[in-house]
């Protein structure tokens, strides 16, 4: 089962999120990364935990001194400060996916409030490479106890950071997808023409993130229409997700307009598939 998960967003519980995350860096700074315990002890009377995995999307490979900070918060208020609950401290993770198992007193629970699962990883030159920006909510109002986290990257390292890039720069770029084919849909015909719609067939990969919707553009010069159709696709960048594996198929419809009955039409996809058709 997963978490019920919520964006952090200015207002509502965003201010929380930001008050946590400072919390956990501070936290995370006084772990001790020359340890070789995998994980922090459990809160004196824990008699409850929630469990989960984290990992993240960019292909960043973590240091023997990195830590996983892993923090249960009360996070009912937002003018508040989100009260800490129980803690776990990861030395040397390993690589993602890592497993943690947060133990806490079931006693300090209060059914009526929320509470939400925090993770951030630090690594041994003291960045904060990645955190959550969605919150986890955990055991209470229907909420699991077991989540699943994907973090974001916050810091990259700065051996792979090119030269002139900025954590301002858009996480995504629009980009034209992978065409495989096109066929024509008809509707609304009367007797001197019909309605035209372009369903363009494309191929992304299945993978989360490495595909969301673009924009559609067609431009028509008598019985002949450039269109394109694109993506929004991870920046490519060292770290970037692998999006290489094409093997989801999806499509497009584009309208085209009014075609008269009878006439032919090319149709340029991309600047590079041409197709023509002829209206019935």
């Amino acid at each position: 089962m997963s978490a019920a998960r919520r964006k952090a967003t200015p207002g509502a519980r965003g201010g929380v999120w930001a008050g946590a995350v400072l919390v956990l860096v501070a936290s995370a700074c006084y772990a001790d990364s020359d340890s070789t315990a995998a994980t922090s002890p459990a809160s004196p009377g824990a008699d409850a935990s929630v469990r989960g995995m984290i990992t993240y999307r960019e292909r960043i490979a973590l240091s023997p001194d990195a830590v996983v900070t892993v923090q249960l918060r009360n996070t009912s208020y937002a003018d508040a400060d989100a009260a800490l609950i129980a803690e776990q401290i990861i030395s040397n993770p390993g690589q993602v996916p890592i497993d943690f198992d947060l133990r806490y007193v079931s006693d300090e629970i209060d059914q009526r409030s929320t509470y939400s699962i925090w993770a951030i990883i630090t690594e041994g030159d003291g960045r904060m490479a990645f955190a959550n920006d969605t919150a986890y909510d955990v055991i209470t109002r229907g909420n699991p106890r077991r989540v699943d986290m994907t973090l974001v990257m916050v810091e990259p390292p700065p051996e792979l950071t090119p030269e002139g890039w900025s954590p301002t720069d858009p996480e995504r770029v629009e980009a034209p997808v992978h065409v495989t084919g096109a066929e024509m849909l008809w509707d609304d015909r009367t007797s001197t023409h019909s309605n035209g719609h372009l369903q363009v067939i494309f191929v992304t990969s299945h993978e989360d993130g490495c595909y969301r919707i673009g924009n559609n553009d067609v431009t028509r010069d008598g019985n002949r229409f450039d269109v394109t159709v694109t993506a929004f696709v991870p920046t490519p960048l060292p770290w970037a997700q692998d999006c290489s594996q094409l093997d989801l198929e999806l499509d497009s419809i584009v309208r085209l307009g009014e075609i008269a009955n009878g006439e032919t039409i090319h149709v340029t996809v991309n600047d590079e598939h041409e197709y023509s058709f002829t209206s019935p």
